[in-house]
């Protein structure tokens, strides 16, 4: 019933002719994964670096065509970057799982997926920093409804997907002599239907190393979005509706704890 009651909630007010919001990108036939894991416990220098650069696109002059994005065409894409360092000689253990999936993927389920743990003893001043991004964008042409949404009643409320270019990233930063440190990172914006969401999420967490011992040092995250929509009612790419989000927090010194989750979904249904 609750599911029930938010599309209601969600269609009247497509009714109103309210902006929409992304629909995601089917995949190309062939698809790929990618998936690496990483774990080291190491008395000594460090270092990991991980960056995958992503572009898709449904218009008919393919990547090299776009600009300009004809319609119905749209183009998504994903960038994510991470790395490790320590600068000195210290205790470090480090723990990295990534899974890269290329195929349509549906609520639940992640185009791009990563976490990682560090615990870290820095000896006469040694540090480590630590650096995670991830970024999805998409831009599309107006669209018939019944071509991008599985269920049968979205044509009843509007027939035309419209027009958008959205944009959302986040990421966190440490810079520690002792930490005790957890990232997760996920995005999804390759699925079969506009049924699913698009959606990015970065979370970091700080903890004590061991009970009554905190982590020293910086730590830091944030998040951009940049909202851009057509209206379901509003003439070919009719700029109805933008949104500028930006948010950032940051601690320095013992730290006990340091929780930031951070979480963008857009779509017609969520």
């Amino acid at each position: 019933m609750r599911k029930l009651a938010i599309m209601v909630i969600a269609l009247a007010l497509l009714v109103t002719g309210f902006a929409m919001a992304d629909r995601g990108i089917p995949p190309v036939p062939e698809t790929q994964g990618i998936v690496t894991s990483t774990s080291a416990n190491v008395v000594g220098n460090f270092a990991s670096s991980t960056e995958m650069q992503w572009r898709i696109t449904t218009d008919t002059g393919g990547l090299p065509g776009v600009p300009v994005l004809d319609a119905p065409g749209a183009i998504y894409e994903s960038t994510y970057t991470e790395d490790t360092q320590t600068q000195g000689v210290g205790l470090m253990l480090y723990d990295k799982e990534m899974d890269i999936e290329t195929s349509g993927q549906i609520s639940g389920q992640w185009n791009v997926e990563a976490t990682k743990q560090i615990a870290f003893i820095g000896i006469d001043g040694a540090y480590v920093v630590s650096t995670d991004n991830i970024m999805v964008d998409g831009a599309a042409q107006n669209t018939s409804t019944d071509t991008a949404v599985i269920c049968p009643f979205a044509t009843a409320v509007t027939s035309q997907f419209p027009a958008y270019c959205n944009r959302a990233q986040a990421g966190s930063t440490i810079d520690m002599t002792v930490a005790n440190v957890r990232t997760t990172t996920t995005d999804r914006f390759v699925m079969p239907s506009a049924d699913h969401p698009v959606e990015l999420n970065h979370d970091l967490r700080v903890t004590e190393l061991i009970s009554d011992v905190p982590s020293v040092g910086f730590a830091s995250a944030y998040m951009d979005v940049l909202i851009q929509e057509g209206g379901a009612n509003a003439a070919n790419s009719t700029l109805m509706e933008r949104i500028e989000f930006h948010e950032e927090t940051s601690v320095d010194g013992a730290i006990t704890l340091f929780d930031k989750l951070m979480h963008y979904e857009s779509g017609m249904v969520r």
